[in-house]
């Protein structure tokens, strides 16, 4: 089921709670809770994440703003997808992420991040990654 104008509209407004200069602790925080929630991806990763942090960051604010253009959202997530599956995530690694980014928006915003917020961000994260294992050709094994 596609993502809803009202889950897109929630899933912008938690993500620009966000102060710009937060930015960079909130990524190695979703780090963090990835991987606590599955210390086996650590190793799919460098060692300095700092780099790796922003781009996920800006990746992530890239593609819930193309949640508001289906097509737009495809064009971004196909090529997206394809690097993900050449660096061998499968599909089975996208559960722990999706945990781990609500992990990061309820320590980051506290009571602020309403039910309603993370509801919306369980939406979008279901679709952008589905999306991104589809058009992407990733596999479904762990």
């Amino acid at each position: 089921m596609p993502v809803s104008n009202q889950e897109i509209s929630e899933v912008l407004r938690s993500f620009d709670m966000i102060p710009p200069e937060d930015l960079a602790a909130i990524s190695t925080r979703f780090y963090q809770h990835l991987f606590n929630r599955a210390p086996e991806l650590r190793a799919m990763f460098r060692e300095d994440l700092s780099g790796q942090s922003m781009k996920f960051m800006s990746t992530l604010k890239t593609i819930v703003v193309a949640l508001k253009d289906p097509d737009v959202l495809h064009a971004e997530l196909k090529p997206l997808g394809e690097g993900h599956a050449n660096l061998g995530v499968v599909a089975g690694h996208f559960a722990p992420m999706g945990e781990a980014l609500i992990d990061t928006f309820q320590e980051s915003l506290g009571p602020e991040f309403t039910p309603e917020m993370q509801n919306a961000w369980r939406s979008a994260y279901l679709e952008i990654s589905n999306e991104m294992i589809e058009r992407g050709g990733i596999s479904g094994g762990c």
